[in-house]
C-alpha cells in the first residue's frame, strides 16, 4: 500500500506541473504535488502499522462493516488526497506573488505544462485550497458513486450526507472544520476551481486524474470507491480520520525530512524514488510505535502489583485495587469504571493497574491521567514516570514515551530533564536495541518523543499526564480538536479528582464520555466523594455513547438511559466501591477500606477573626500544627493578618493561589516537610507551633496532617476532603506524639455569620463562591443547626451516606422546618444560577453526540453548528479557560520596576547563578536561568481585577505597560508572548501598580491583593 517508486509516471505532464510546496523564492524549490500526495500516503501507511494501535483502527473499521484492510486503505487514500484543493488555479496562482523577474518561477511550470490559469484569481483568500479540495473530492464521489441517485428531495440529501462525510474530512485538515457558507461560495466559484472559463476541459481532468492517483496510491481504484463511499462514517469517525489526517500532513510537509527539490534545470522530479524517499523520511522522523507488552502475569497478584510499584514482597494490595485490577481483567468489553475510596486507599494505583491491564486487552497504546490542578498534575507526573519505569513492553524499539501536558510544564525540572535527556539519544537511535553499562536495554527506557511535543503534539504521546483541561478540550469546539480526539482514543482515560469539577466543567465532562464511549475508549474516574446521581449520570453518558456504536440509530431512544446504572438497597451505601460497566450493563464491587478511620469532632464558631485567634491560642497553648481553610483567598488573607498579629509571624504560613508560582512552590515545599507523613515531633521535622492558613489549595495534593483544622462552611464533599487534613497519619500509639489537648480529631467549622428564623446566614465571600443552597444543606446533613451545635463524623463510614444524601431529593428531610421557606428560595435562586452554568457552557461545547449522530451530521455540522474558540497568539489558554467557569484570567509576570527604569526580579527571587533581585536585561533576551525563574514568577489577575468582558483591554494595557521591556525577548522558549507586570517597591517587600483602574498589591507574605480603585487606566509611574 505504500507508494510504487514508479507511481507517479504514469501522470500526464500537466498533473506533474502543479505545485504543492515550495520555498516561497528563497532558495527556488519546490515539490510537486503529485510528489507531496506520495509522500503523504507513504506515511499514511507507516503511521497506521506502527503508531496507530488497534483500539484505534478499529474505530474506522467498525464504520466499514469491521473490514480493517479498507479502512487503512481510505485512509492512505485521505492523506494522499487531502491537498487535492492546490490542484485549482485559485492555489497555483498564489506562484505568481514569488515569480523572478517575468519568467520562470513557480507558475512557470504549470503554465508552461499548458495549463490556464488567470493572474486576475491573484490575492484572493478564498477559496483556500482545504475548502476547495472539499468540493473537489465531493464532486468525484458524487459523481463516481452517487450518480443518478438524486432524483428525490431525500435522495438528494442523502448522497450530499454521505458525500460529506468523506470529503469533510479534506476541508478540516488545517484544523477548522467546514462551514456550510464557504463551501457554497467555494462551489459558486467556478473560475477559481477551474471548472469554468477558458482551459477548463484540462483543470477537470487532472483533477480526476490526481484523485484517482490517490486511489492507486492506497491500493484502491475507482471500482472501489463504493465500498467505503456507500458506508455513512459519523462524525466521530471522521474526526479520527481527520486527526489521522492532520498528523501525516504534518509529517509530510517538514522539509528538513522530506526534501523540497531544485525548480529549475533538469526535471529532478522523475529521478525520485519515492518509497526510498519516504522510508529514508520516516527514519528520520522518528516516530515512536504504539506501546505493547506480552500477555501480564497478572498472577499471584500479590507479586504483579509490588513489582509495578517497587513495593516490598510482603506488601499486600489493598482490596479496591485487587478490586478494580479483577474487575479490568475480566470484562468481556473495554466501558467505564468509577473508583471511589477514601484518601489514602490506593486510588492511583488501582486505577494505573487497570489501565495497564485495559490497554492491553483491547490494543490501546497507553494511559491518559487527569488531574484538576498543576500542582496535582505535577506530583502525578513523578508518580507516573516511576510506574512507566518498571512497565513491560514487547520489541526492541522504545514505545514508552511520556509528555506532561500543562501550561507549566516548562518549568518542572524532572519533566525538562527527561526532555534533555531524550533528545541527546532517542532522536537518533530508533530501532536500535543499544544497552546501558548494566546491560540494560534502552529501549526500555521512559523518553519524551521528539516529535511527540509541543501544545498541539504532546497530547499524541503514549502516556500523559495533564491537567483536565487538556482532556475536557476533547469536547471544544476549537482549532485542531480532531488531534486531540485522536490522541485520547489512542489511551485509557483516567480522570482524578472528579467530583472536584462543578456544573459548568461536567457539561463538558459528559459530552466527552459520550465520544470515548462511541470509540469504546476505556475510562477510569477517580473520586474520595461522590454523589449517586453524578456516577450514574456519567456511566449513563458514557454508555449512551457506546450504545450509538453498536445500535442502529432508531434503535437508540427505546433504551432507558438508566437502565442497570441506579444502585440502590446495599450498593447505595457501599463504600469503597468499584462500578463498571460491561457492554450495556453497570455492575458493583463493594470493597473494604484498609486505611484508618477517625472519628472527627466537628462544632460551629463565630465568624470573628478574633474569636478565631483566641480559640486557637487556647486549644495551642501546648503547642501544636493547626489548618484554617478559607473559602476566598481575601479571607485567608485577613485571617493570617490577625494571626500574625497574636502568634507571631514565624508561626503562620499562607498558602492560596494567588502567589506567583515560584513562591507558592516553595510554601508547598515547606508544608510537605513540617507536615507529612515523615515529620516528627522526635526527628525535630514537625514543628512545635504551626498555623497554616490557606484556601481550597490544602484539600487537593498535599499529603499533610494537622493536629486541628479549622474550614469555612463548603458543600459536603468539600468540608469531608478537608477533614482528611487531620489526623490523616497515625502520631504514636493513641496519638501520643501529639499534643494533650489535640488527641482527638477536632474541626471547627466557620463562616456563619448567624442562625436566623429562616435559616443560617453565611458571610459574603463564601456565598461568592458557593451557592446559599448548597451551604444550608451541608450544615443540614452535617447536623450542625445553630451556633456551637455538635457532630461526630466517622471517616470513612459515614462519607457516602452525607454525600449521597447531601445530593438527593431527600436532602429536604434533613432540612429544619423553620428554614424551610427560606432554603426553598436559596434553592430557586442556586437553579436559577445552574441553568445559567449550563447555557454559558454551551458557547462552544460540541453537541451530544446521539443527536449529531441521530441527524447525520458530518464535520460540515459540526462547524456550521457550534460556535469555535477564537485563537490569540497573545491569550494562548483560552481553550483552558473555556472549559472552566475560572475565577481567574490573564497571567502575567511580576517584576520589580527600578528608578532607573530597568526591570528586575523581585528581590527574594534567585537562584542556579542567578542573584536574588538581579537585573533583567531589556536590549536582549535574559539568559536560561534569569528567564526560567522570571517564568516561575507568574500569577493569573483574579476575575475581581480583569473581568471576562475586560480581558481584551486588560491584554491592551498590559502590552502598552511592559511592550519597551520585552521586545527583544520574543524568540525566547519561556517568555515570548508573556505579559509582565512592572511593580514599584513602595515599602520594602510591599510592591504596588494600577491596572485597570485598580491598585494592586504583592507582597512574600499575603500574595497578590487589591487594596484600592482608581479612576485612571494607566500604569503608575
Amino acid at each position: 500500500m505504500e507508494a510504487d517508486a514508479n507511481c507517479g509516471a504514469s501522470l500526464s505532464n500537466q498533473a506533474r506541473s502543479l505545485w504543492g510546496k515550495s520555498d516561497y523564492g528563497v532558495g527556488e524549490s519546490w515539490l510537486p504535488l503529485y510528489v507531496h500526495m506520495a509522500d503523504s500516503a507513504g506515511v499514511a501507511s507507516r503511521l497506521w502499522s506502527s503508531w496507530v494501535p488497534r483500539s484505534t483502527r478499529e474505530i474506522v473499521a467498525r464504520a466499514l462493516d469491521g473490514d480493517e484492510k479498507l479502512a487503512q486503505s481510505l485512509f492512505v487514500f485521505l492523506a494522499a488526497v487531502h491537498d487535492i484543493g492546490k490542484a485549482t488555479p485559485a492555489f497555483q496562482i498564489k506562484g505568481l506573488s514569488f515569480r523572478q523577474g517575468g519568467e520562470g518561477g513557480i507558475l512557470w511550470k504549470p503554465e508552461h505544462a499548458g495549463l490556464v490559469i488567470r493572474h486576475d484569481l491573484s490575492g484572493r483568500p478564498c477559496p483556500t485550497h482545504p475548502i476547495a479540495g472539499e468540493v473537489l473530492l465531493a464532486e468525484y464521489l458524487k459523481g463516481h458513486c452517487f450518480a443518478g441517485d438524486d432524483k428525490t428531495r431525500s435522495a438528494k440529501r442523502e448522497t450530499i450526507r454521505r458525500t460529506s462525510a468523506i470529503s469533510s474530512i479534506v476541508g478540516a485538515h488545517h484544523g477548522r472544520f467546514p462551514t456550510v457558507k464557504r463551501l457554497k461560495d467555494a462551489a459558486d466559484d467556478s473560475v477559481a476551481l477551474g471548472h469554468a472559463g477558458e482551459g477548463s476541459a484540462d483543470w477537470i481532468r487532472i483533477q480526476d486524474e490526481l484523485i484517482s492517483y490517490a486511489l492507486q496510491l492506497a491500493g484502491l481504484s475507482k471500482n472501489d470507491v463504493p465500498r467505503f463511499a456507500h458506508h455513512h462514517l459519523t462524525v466521530a469517525t471522521e474526526s479520527i480520520l481527520t486527526g489521522l489526517v492532520i498528523m501525516t500532513d504534518w509529517i509530510a510537509s517538514d522539509q528538513d525530512i522530506f526534501p523540497l527539490i531544485p525548480l529549475f534545470g533538469e526535471d529532478g522530479c522523475s529521478s525520485i524514488d519515492l518509497e526510498a524517499r519516504c522510508t529514508k523520511a520516516w527514519d528520520a522522523a522518528a516516530i515512536l510505535q504504539a506501546w505493547s507488552e506480552s500477555r501480564p502475569d497478572v498472577l499471584p497478584f500479590d507479586q504483579f502489583f509490588a513489582e509495578r510499584f517497587a513495593l516490598p514482597k510482603a506488601a499486600k494490595p489493598r482490596p479496591v485495587q485487587v478490586a478494580a485490577a479483577r474487575a479490568a481483567w475480566e470484562l468481556d468489553e473495554p466501558g467505564i469504571m468509577v473508583i471511589e475510596a477514601p484518601m489514602g486507599e490506593g486510588k492511583t494505583e488501582a486505577a494505573l493497574t487497570a489501565g495497564e491491564l485495559l490497554a492491553w486487552r483491547y490494543g490501546l497504546s497507553g494511559v491518559c491521567v487527569a488531574l484538576p490542578t498543576m500542582a496535582t498534575t505535577d506530583a502525578m507526573f513523578d508518580r507516573v514516570e516511576s510506574w512507566l519505569e518498571r512497565l513491560p513492553h514487547e520489541g526492541s524499539s522504545p514505545d514508552k514515551d511520556i509528555y506532561l501536558a500543562h501550561g507549566k510544564a516548562q518549568l518542572n525540572e524532572q519533566f525538562q530533564g527527561l526532555v534533555r535527556r531524550s533528545r541527546q539519544t532517542s532522536r537518533f537511535d530508533v530501532g536500535i536495541d543499544m544497552a546501558d553499562e548494566n546491560g540494560r536495554s534502552k529501549a526500555d527506557d521512559v523518553v519524551v518523543s521528539d516529535w511527540m511535543f509541543g501544545r498541539k503534539r504532546g497530547m499524541l504521546a503514549n502516556f500523559v499526564v495533564c491537567t483536565v483541561d487538556q482532556v475536557l478540550m476533547g469536547a471544544l469546539n476549537m482549532k485542531h480538536l480532531s488531534l486531540r480526539q485522536l490522541a485520547l482514543a489512542n489511551k485509557v482515560v483516567i480522570i482524578d479528582e472528579c467530583h472536584a469539577y462543578d456544573l459548568y466543567m461536567r457539561q463538558y465532562l459528559n459530552v466527552l464520555l459520550q465520544w470515548l464511549g462511541y470509540w469504546h475508549v476505556p475510562v477510569i474516574l477517580l473520586s474520595a466523594t461522590l454523589p449517586i446521581s453524578q456516577r450514574n449520570e456519567m456511566v449513563g453518558k458514557y454508555l449512551e455513547g457506546r450504545r450509538l456504536s453498536v445500535a442502529p440509530t432508531d434503535e437508540i431512544q427505546s433504551k432507558d438511559e438508566q437502565d442497570a446504572l441506579l444502585l440502590s438497597g446495599e450498593a447505595a451505601d457501599a463504600y469503597p466501591l468499584v462500578t463498571y460497566s460491561d457492554g450495556d450493563t453497570a455492575r458493583s464491587i463493594e470493597t473494604k477500606p484498609s486505611g484508618r478511620e477517625v472519628s472527627v469532632d466537628v462544632s460551629v464558631i463565630d465568624d470573628d477573626v478574633e474569636a478565631l485567634a483566641d480559640l486557637l491560642a487556647d486549644r495551642l497553648s501546648d503547642g501544636g500544627c493547626a489548618g484554617v481553610i478559607c473559602d476566598t483567598v481575601g479571607r485567608a488573607q485577613e485571617v493570617e493578618r490577625a494571626l500574625d498579629a497574636r502568634f507571631g509571624v514565624e508561626a503562620v504560613l499562607l498558602d492560596h493561589s494567588r502567589f506567583i508560582d515560584i513562591d507558592r512552590m516553595e510554601n508547598e515545599k515547606k508544608l510537605r516537610e513540617m507536615l507529612g507523613r515523615q515529620a516528627t515531633a522526635g526527628n525535630g521535622g514537625r514543628p512545635r507551633l504551626l498555623i497554616v492558613v490557606g484556601t481550597q489549595v490544602l484539600e487537593q495534593s498535599l499529603d499533610i496532617d494537622f493536629d486541628l483544622l479549622v474550614t469555612d462552611m463548603a458543600p459536603v464533599d468539600l468540608v469531608l476532603q478537608r477533614l482528611g487534613r487531620t489526623h490523616r497519619h497515625h502520631r504514636g500509639a493513641d496519638e501520643c506524639d501529639r499534643p494533650a489537648l489535640l488527641r482527638t480529631a477536632t474541626c471547627y467549622v466557620r463562616g456563619v455569620v448567624s442562625f436566623g428564623d429562616e435559616g443560617p446566614e453565611f458571610a459574603k465571600g463564601l456565598t461568592r463562591v458557593y451557592d446559599k443552597a448548597t451551604l444550608t444543606e451541608s450544615l443540614a446533613v452535617l447536623g450542625l443547626d445553630a451556633m456551637d451545635s455538635k457532630a461526630s463524623i466517622e471517616l470513612p463510614h459515614d462519607i457516602p451516606r452525607l454525600v449521597r444524601t447531601a445530593y438527593s431529593d431527600d436532602v429536604q428531610n434533613a432540612i429544619p422546618d423553620a428554614w424551610s421557606e427560606g432554603y426553598a428560595s436559596q434553592r430557586a435562586a442556586r437553579d436559577e444560577k445552574f441553568v445559567s452554568k449550563v447555557h454559558r457552557a454551551q458557547t462552544c461545547l460540541l453537541v451530544e453526540l446521539p443527536y449529531a449522530i441521530q441527524s447525520k451530521w458530518s464535520l460540515v455540522d459540526l462547524g456550521e453548528r457550534t460556535e469555535a474558540v477564537a485563537e490569540d497568539s497573545r491569550d494562548e489558554d483560552r481553550g483552558q479557560r473555556a472549559v472552566r467557569d475560572t475565577q481567574e484570567t490573564v497571567e502575567v509576570l511580576l517584576v520589580r520596576k527600578g528608578s532607573d527604569g530597568g526591570i528586575s526580579l523581585l528581590p527574594w527571587i534567585g537562584g542556579k547563578g542567578v542573584e536574588r533581585g538581579e537585573g533583567l536585561p531589556t536590549d536582549l533576551e535574559p539568559n536560561r536561568g534569569q528567564s526560567l525563574l522570571l517564568a516561575q514568577s507568574a500569577v493569573r489577575l483574579p476575575l475581581s481585577v480583569c473581568p471576562l468582558s475586560q480581558i481584551d483591554a486588560c491584554i491592551k494595557e498590559l502590552e502598552n505597560g511592559c511592550g519597551v521591556y520585552v521586545r527583544c525577548w520574543q524568540e525566547s522558549p519561556w517568555l515570548a508572548g508573556r505579559l509582565l507586570l512592572p511593580m514599584d517597591e513602595v515599602d520594602p517587600g510591599v510592591f504596588e501598580t494600577e491596572l485597570l483602574g485598580k491598585r494592586l498589591r504583592y507582597t512574600r507574605r499575603e500574595g497578590f491583593s487589591t487594596v484600592g480603585v482608581y479612576t485612571s487606566h494607566t500604569f503608575s509611574s
